[in-house]
């Protein structure tokens, strides 16, 4: 099959106040980009040749519109000044994704593994310079990015009510070339792209018993590029949940005329289980070139919750 898009976003009238934008301010009402692309072909193909064996083929490409954004609010070609947006040439990012994966499922055994490409052209993303406190964000075309990588699952289910599921993802997702700003080359051809880390692995054991499950789950994630020249980088880390429910079923067995509710559920759930501190969110402000750009000094980092508690009763009608 194929889709087809067709998509104008304009830049609408706001509020603007001088000493937060500047002079001169942003740009000008009315002002617009469109993305036409009539033809965005997919195919898919999956074949089963056992009884619980399937191979699969996924080829498709896509492109991704312009975003609704106002100035300094988010990554989008609008969110700058008249000048900036007039010296820059932004196109469509678009993307060819070619997929091919195997898949396993009975009574005791689930398992997958899928390994993919994705040639991404003109991509767009925020690059960060000037002051710490106020930085100035704009949109760049970093040109062409590869990715490559592979996901594979495993569920084990030895024993009736008991599961263990693993997942392990490998990200390789480089820049193919270097990039220039203002007469400045920035080595970035072969650095993994910003705010993406390259290894990510779950595990989550639960056991269901009668009408209780009780499970607890780690997870990781690797170190994650800040700076597009990979010179300052956010640490990974390891996360733990624990949590409990029980499940009461159909309120009409114990209540007369309550059947219409289908089901009550007591939850008990501890996050960050083990009080990690690590960084969850990166990248709010942009992301700068590197450490001669002043990379540490940008406030653009969510430092995640410590540990919490959390309880709660669910009906499903």
């Amino acid at each position: 099959g194929f889709k087809s898009v067709l998509n104008t976003t304009r830049v609408g009238n706001g509020y603007l106040n001088q000493s937060y934008y500047g002079n001169p301010g942003p740009i000008t009402s009315g002002v617009g980009l469109t993305v036409a692309k009539p033809f965005l072909p997919h195919i898919g193909i999956a074949y089963r040749f056992l009884p619980g064996h399937e191979i699969f083929v996924d080829i498709s490409e896509n492109v991704h519109v312009y975003p609704q954004s106002g100035y300094k609010l988010s990554t989008s070609p609008f969110s700058v000044l008249q000048s900036a947006y007039d010296s820059t040439h932004v196109r469509p990012e678009t993307a060819w994704t070619y997929a091919i994966g195997y898949r396993f499922n009975n009574r005791m055994v689930s398992a997958n593994v899928y390994a993919y490409r994705t040639n991404f052209n003109n991509r767009l993303q925020q690059v960060t310079s000037g002051s710490s406190i106020n930085p100035i964000s704009a949109v760049e075309n970093v040109g062409g990015v590869t990715m490559n990588g592979v996901d594979a699952g495993l569920t084990i289910r030895p024993i009736r009510g008991l599961e263990l599921y693993n997942s392990i993802s490998y990200n390789h997702a480089v820049y193919d070339q270097n990039l220039t700003l203002q007469g400045i080359t920035y080595r970035i051809k072969g650095q993994q792209v910003v705010n993406y880390p390259r290894l990510m692995y779950k595990s989550r054991l639960s056991y269901t018993w009668h009408n209780a499950t009780a499970w607890i789950d780690g997870s990781y994630m690797s170190a994650r590029n800040f700076s597009y020249m990979g010179d300052t980088k956010v640490p990974g880390y390891w996360l733990a949940n624990l949590g409990a429910d029980y499940r009461l079923g159909n309120m009409g067995n114990y209540i007369h005329g309550a059947g219409f509710i289908q089901n009550v559920v007591f939850s008990f759930t501890v996050v960050n289980l083990t009080n990690t501190t690590y960084i969850s969110t990166m990248g709010q402000n942009g992301n700068p070139m590197g450490l001669s750009t002043g990379a540490y000094d940008y406030q653009s980092f969510q430092i995640a919750a410590p540990r919490q508690y959390f309880g709660s009763v669910r009906a499903e009608f």
